[in-house]
């Protein structure tokens, strides 16, 4: 028995590094087997995906990802998932490993599974995207929270997207982290996005250049964590949702909503809008949540990156149809159809869409909100090495141009007279203009006839004096006015009065 254990030993001795060398683990400087003391250290610092990062890389200090995976599971070509990159599924998941870095220093590392992700990427020539999986046969259920992205997206995840930043046009100009950048507008005209992250992306060891993390839109995962149930993404129902509504007859507001959750599709559709998002009908975007007695169906704002080329395009014929023509890329995808209908024969549709595009538009895509995520993202681009940016002076004219324009064609569409400016002036003294606090300076624009509503927080209410609208003396603890021609409204405060600042 002695002498068979001594045995065993020699072998495994003999035989394990021959193994490791076989499967893809290299000696190190120092003689030892890295990878292998990273499966049993479970060490940040010994991972594959930390070791093989070039000096040069770390001392950039910037936030990285490095993702390693053997050669033969990289670029073999029977079995690497490069060139077999149009193949999906399970069978085409290959063990990685994945290292995080923040200012020249790894924060996370694990064992990873990794598969090819996107359409149109996976034949065209530019850097490939890639779909993390974190399960517990790699080392990891998930991912922790605030490794990937923080504030409101700081959770753990199971399934990450790294995508490669730049989009080229036609005439060759890259244009770079659009898609975060709509996502912004989108979610901030109140539509529902994935979380994005910019970083440098390293690929066993070399620079592939700035990618996007984006927390992928699973049915199961990304819903669980943020509505706290799953929701389905099942084609037949898709089917089903287009007989429903084409068996509206006729098709008003109040009997689609049973269906489709109108708020939703209503912002979705802003969003897209303003951005000039070119084939924004893809999908997967359309879930259902059987959880609700109503308006089951709803849509996420997904794959924005043909965003921004050209302010003067008119998006509404683009995504509307009034000659019956298809637009969507499903023909079940009900939103052409509903939206047409309801903005065309709906009154109560016509109006409710009217206050939603009116406060989007004059509180939440606002020129200080639109110049202040532009320079947040010129400035990112260059943290992370962007450099020759001949698409920054483009997006830049966009976002200042787009607001005016886009109000125009709402106006053509809509068939309304010019839309009234509206302006509060003064030197001091926030007001709240339809439910959002203003100071002065703010200009809004609304449809004719539409009413404003302005009143004095109530913390300042004792300083008022009376208002001045128009050169006119109007004495009311509130305003509600109806925007039939351009107003420039003034606080006029009690002398001496001390008014408390508010955000």
């Amino acid at each position: 028995m002695i002498g068979d254990s001594r045995q065993t030993r020699l072998a495994v001795v003999l035989i394990l590094p021959v193994a490791l060398v076989g499967l893809g683990f290299v000696l190190d400087a120092r003689g030892t087997f890295p990878l292998l003391r990273f499966a049993i250290e479970r060490s940040a610092s010994r991972a594959p995906s930390t070791l093989i990062v070039p000096p040069d890389e770390l001392r950039r200090g910037v936030s990285t990802v490095s993702l390693y995976l053997r050669p033969q599971d990289l670029t073999d070509p029977k079995t690497g998932i490069l060139p077999n990159r149009l193949q999906h599924g399970p069978a085409w998941e290959r063990y990685g490993w994945v290292s995080f870095f923040e200012g020249g220093r790894v924060v996370h590392s694990s064992g990873v599974g990794v598969r090819i992700h996107g359409g149109g990427s996976r034949v065209g020539t530019g850097p490939q995207g890639f779909r993390l999986f974190f399960r517990r046969r790699y080392g990891l259920h998930e991912l922790p929270g605030g490794i990937a992205f923080d504030g409101a997206h700081a959770h753990p995840l199971r399934r990450l997207i790294l995508h490669s930043d730049v989009r080229r046009s036609r005439n060759g100009l890259a244009w770079h982290l659009v898609n975060p950048l709509a996502y912004d507008i989108a979610a901030a005209a109140g539509g529902i996005t994935s979380a994005t992250r910019p970083v440098r992306f390293l690929l066993n060891g070399r620079f592939q250049g700035v990618f996007v993390l984006k927390e992928h839109f699973h049915p199961q995962h990304y819903f669980e964590t943020h509505a706290g149930h799953r929701v389905n993404l099942k084609a037949a129902e898709f089917d089903e949702l287009w007989r429903q509504v084409a068996d509206l007859r006729p098709l008003r507001m109040q009997r689609v909503a049973r269906l489709v959750d109108l708020d939703n599709l209503t912002r979705w559709f802003i969003g897209v809008v303003f951005c000039a998002t070119a084939d924004a009908y893809q999908g997967p975007a359309q879930f259902r949540d059987p959880t609700r007695a109503d308006a089951q169906w709803f849509w996420v704002s997904w794959d924005m990156d043909g965003s921004f080329r050209d302010p003067k395009v008119d998006s509404f014929p683009y995504l509307l149809s009034r000659t019956g023509r298809r637009r969507a890329r499903r023909p079940s995808d009900p939103r052409p159809r509903i939206l047409t209908t309801l903005l065309d024969e709906d009154a109560d549709y016509r109006a409710y869409f009217m206050r939603v595009w009116v406060d989007v538009m004059n509180h939440a895509l606002t020129p200080e909100f639109l110049d202040q995520r532009f320079r947040y993202y010129r400035d990112l681009g260059q943290t992370l090495g962007l450099e020759n940016r001949a698409d920054l002076p483009l997006i830049e004219q966009f976002l200042r141009e787009r607001p005016a324009i886009v109000r125009t064609h709402a106006e053509r569409w809509l068939g309304t007279p010019p839309s009234v400016p509206v302006a509060v002036v003064g030197d001091r003294g926030a007001l709240e203009v339809d439910g959002h606090v203003v100071q002065p300076g703010w200009t809004g624009h609304y449809f004719p006839g539409m009413t404003v509503s302005i009143r004095v927080p109530e913390v300042m209410a004792y300083a008022l004096s009376h208002w001045r609208v128009n050169g006119r003396e109007v004495h009311s603890a509130t305003l509600a006015i109806e925007a039939r021609e351009a107003l420039e409204i003034e606080p006029i405060w009690v002398r001496g009065a001390t008014l408390p600042r508010l955000p």
